[in-house]
């Protein structure tokens, strides 16, 4: 029996706040709520991809095959018509895809309320205007993600949901998250940066984020006899333009990742060399 997205989603939010508000307790420090927000993100970030690998094997889905009267569609598109990466249907998936708007929405929420906490705002209006100018590009990738994945859900719910599977691999790109918070706690620990750490971020970042694109790609094209790059040569213009986004983006960050790390390397380098010819 197909869960109702609707209440996943809200379950979904509400067992995060509960937890969120039982990790921090009574002690409702900006530190404490910071790192039980990042302890949060990263249990949620591991188990997902375990359930994920699991929902993906093909003996989860049920391939719903349409009629076809043409091997192409459209302007020179692929016809997907019995492709399983497309039509296929998994009522694990939907409730994961359900699950993690559920996230996203109370992920939003704790951001908010520790820009609150933190800054001793009286509101979450003010917060959320705090955040917005401070953190623009991260409340915009939280929004954006929670409403393509709420809009989803209205197609799930209506049962008309399409590229399931490839929505689901996807999350597999959030499973670098806990080797970020790792990062994250090691500073703090140390009091100062961890260069191994840094450089396991930054290949975990590419291995996810970047491997999962292709292997989506490879697993599409492979349905058709082509490479991933054949195979996105010849997706639907808006499939490649999201496509490219998410590479783009993504690109973005692991450059400013790598020029982070790089740069903090050279000055660990000098202090060393000034240190050692000091003495």
């Amino acid at each position: 029996m197909a869960l109702n997205p609707y209440a996943t989603v809200a379950t979904s939010s509400a067992v995060y706040g509960v937890l969120l508000r039982s990790l921090i307790g009574n002690e409702r420090s900006p530190s404490r709520i910071r790192l039980s927000i990042k302890a949060i993100s990263a249990l949620h970030s591991a188990v997902t991809a375990i359930i994920v690998l699991y929902a993906l094997r093909p003996s989860r889905w049920t391939n719903e095959v349409a009629l076809s009267t043409s091997s192409k569609a459209g302007q020179g598109n692929l016809d997907d018509s019995g492709n399983p990466v497309i039509r296929g249907r998994s009522s694990l998936a939907n409730a994961l895809t359900a699950w993690e708007t559920g996230y996203l929405l109370y992920d939003t929420g704790a951001l908010i309320y520790e820009i609150k906490q933190k800054r001793q705002l009286n509101s979450s209006s003010a917060a959320l205007k705090s955040l917005a100018k401070s953190s623009p590009v991260l409340l915009a990738h939280h929004l954006l993600l929670a409403a393509a994945l709420g809009y989803l859900q209205t197609y799930t719910a209506a049962g008309h949901e399409r590229g399931v599977w490839v929505i689901v691999a996807f999350l597999l790109m959030n499973a670098s998250n806990p080797v970020l918070h790792i990062r994250y706690w090691i500073r703090e620990r140390r009091g100062r940066p961890s260069l191994i750490a840094d450089a396991l971020l930054m290949l975990a970042f590419a291995a996810f984020r970047f491997g999962t694109v292709g292997w989506v790609l490879k697993r599409y094209g492979d349905y058709h006899g082509l490479g991933p790059w054949q195979a996105f040569l010849r997706l639907r213009r808006s499939c490649q333009i999201g496509t490219a986004a998410l590479v783009g983006v993504n690109g973005v960050w692991w450059l400013m990742l790598v020029k982070s790390i790089v740069r903090r390397a050279l000055m660990d380098g000098r202090e060393r060399n000034s240190m050692s010819n000091s003495i």
